[in-house]
């Protein structure tokens, strides 16, 4: 009986961390990620090492690929961002936000950071647009 429970921690966290997924026939609004290249990251090229979704309706997303997919609809995402102002290592800082945003169906969306106001504000741009989508708080 214990080695089912100790089985059913890493079996029950492998599955809240996959994206939310579509309901039957629906397509999934797709949500790109930025990642600078990590040789280039603070002294060499941009100071914004990522920005990327890290959680939807609070399951945390764990991506290595350069999109996550996300059911359509009302979702509250978490966005990560990453910097880095100098050369030295472990100087990098993070920031989190989140933004509620009605998804489209098969809809194409990025997370963008900027320096400015501060350092990692970040917003969900629509492809299809080009405008801010959602309210980020």
């Amino acid at each position: 009986m214990d080695i089912l429970r100790l089985l059913a921690v890493p079996i029950l966290l492998a599955a809240g961390c996959s994206t939310l997924p579509a309901p039957a026939g629906t397509q999934p609004a797709t949500i790109e990620s930025f990642r600078a290249n990590p040789a280039l990251c603070g002294h060499a090229g941009s100071p914004i090492c990522e920005a990327r979704v890290n959680h939807v309706e609070g399951r945390p997303v764990f991506v290595f690929s350069s999109a996550v997919e996300v059911a359509p609809g009302l979702r509250t995402l978490g966005l990560f961002c990453k910097l880095n102002l100098s050369i030295m290592i472990g100087d990098a800082q993070s920031f989190q936000r989140e933004v509620e945003v009605l998804l489209a169906p098969g809809g194409r969306y990025r997370v963008d950071a900027r320096m400015e106001p501060r350092p990692c504000t970040m917003v969900l741009i629509d492809e299809a647009s080009g405008k801010t989508a959602g309210t980020v708080r």
